[in-house]
């Protein structure tokens, strides 16, 4: 197995400016090649492909979605799969969002990943390779003149459950050599480990974090999400208004509206503990249906919407993205993947 290029140093190198030109070919240009980086001269690239490469998978497949999302198979070294998605709006605001592990293993009812188990952790550099090429699709083949881009940690896993690689990696993305990208651009999404958020802020302090909540209902949310079992709605809500005071970072609390589970006006009404400057409400309706759950009809959605708002919420909808191709949150899960089942077994 082959070492990241990010590990490159002096002594594999000719000359010191040569790392630097790594860099540009990658941060910049959007290699992932290095036979392509050809400002280094050939000999040495060479010896620098037999010990390195750029990234540490390879596209499976990719699907389109009518709306403009791209989503990515990768098969990692090891032959596991992970997914991830290329979003663009109508103004050509770009987000990629990643997977930090391969399935996960926190079981929420409404996730269709949760559905394979916790096969493996990512490592840092799988987690920044996912980045890498999304950066170059973006660069290279939608040829996007503006190369910023925002970062969801809302793929496959939860982040806050393989925090050391989560660090590590926004570390890498963030460094002044590397993206430069600022922690405001990246958000972290979490099933509510809630000593985690404080850890990961205690270093990033700007980034952002999304919180899922889907219920304020404690013994409802016990069925939705078992995380419950160890923090309670009362500690959610307790210590992430503690976290904002302390950080001054309102956090995003993102509720899955699922049909006679969480859309009740018992529902709204427990809500109100979280109706402060402390919390933005993102409403996004269930994805997804089977036999078990379904999404509420649009009139029911409008009107849980309404009511939030009427009573003075901060609160949005998140509308879906790549339905077609089976992109949106909560749906990153693909046949293919459970190939990586035989591999653990």
């Amino acid at each position: 197995m082959k070492d990241s290029f990010l590990t490159i140093n002096d002594s594999d190198v000719d000359k010191p400016f040569r790392i630097k030109q790594l860099k540009t070919a990658v941060f910049s240009n959007g290699i992932i090649d290095l036979n392509n980086v050809t400002t280094i001269p050939f000999p040495l690239r060479n010896q620098l492909i037999e010990k390195f490469e750029i990234v540490s998978l390879r596209e499976e497949t990719r699907q389109v979605s009518t709306d403009g999302t791209v989503k990515f198979l990768f098969r990692l070294n090891d032959d596991h799969f992970i997914e991830s998605v290329f979003l663009i709006d109508k103004n050509n605001h770009v987000t990629f969002c990643i997977s930090s592990q391969v399935g996960c293993r926190m079981g929420c009812v409404f996730c269709q990943t949760g559905k394979m188990g916790l096969l493996r952790n990512l490592t840092s550099y799988e987690i920044v390779s996912q980045v890498i090429f999304l950066y170059s699709f973006m660069v290279n083949e939608k040829k996007i003149d503006d190369r910023l881009f925002n970062i969801v940690f809302m793929g496959m896993g939860e982040p806050l459950d393989t925090i050391d690689e989560v660090i590590k990696a926004i570390g890498f993305i963030t460094e002044k050599n590397n993206f430069s990208l600022s922690p405001t651009r990246i958000t972290v999404s979490t099933c509510g480990i809630l000593d985690k958020i404080e850890q990961i802020l205690t270093i990033y302090p700007t980034l952002r974090v999304a919180v899922s909540l889907n219920s304020a209902i404690q013994e409802e949310r016990m069925k939705i999400m078992p995380i419950t079992k160890k923090f309670s709605v009362r500690d959610i809500e307790s210590q992430l208004k503690r976290i904002y005071f302390t950080f001054k970072n309102r956090i995003t609390l993102e509720y899955v509206l699922i049909k006679g589970v969480n859309d009740t006006i018992e529902d709204i009404n427990a809500l109100e503990i979280f109706n402060n400057e402390a919390f933005h409400l993102n409403i996004i309706p269930l994805n997804h249906s089977d036999n078990s759950i379904s999404r509420p009809d649009e009139k029911a959605i409008k009107h849980f919407i309404d009511t939030l708002e009427n009573k003075g919420f901060c609160v949005t909808r998140r509308y879906r993205r790549g339905d077609d191709i089976k992109a949106d949150c909560g749906q990153l899960y693909y046949e293919k993947s459970q190939e990586a089942l035989d591999i653990r077994n």
